[in-house]
């Protein structure tokens, strides 16, 4: 798989993907299971694009289409805004990568 340089201030190499896969979202109590894309993916979080409606700071459980299925809770870092080249779009955080960023202080 290509994979991209680190940009400055990216903490880790993004690799490209074409992986299907479903984020859990709680909506109004109950959770609802959307069907996306993974795009590109580091050891810290996930670019993802789908037809689902998330907030900034909310937390969400992806699921790879794996055997065995592989699940993540994240946290949404951006969403890309309507008629920008990310629309669609939603960057996510492991909560994993989270807790390292706190327990060495770089976050």
């Amino acid at each position: 798989m290509p994979s991209f340089p680190v940009p400055q201030g990216r903490r880790s190499t993004r690799v490209i993907s074409k992986r299907s896969a479903s984020v859990v979202v709680n909506l109004y109590g109950s959770q609802k299971r959307f069907p996306c894309l993974v795009l590109d993916f580091s050891k810290e979080g996930f670019r993802l694009r789908g037809s689902f409606h998330v907030r900034r700071g909310q937390v969400v459980e992806l699921i790879l289409d794996e055997y065995p299925p592989i699940c993540e809770r994240c946290s949404v870092v951006w969403v890309g805004k309507a008629n920008s080249k990310h629309e669609g779009e939603v960057g996510l955080e492991t909560v994993e990568a989270i807790r390292q960023s706190i327990n060495t202080g770089s976050l």
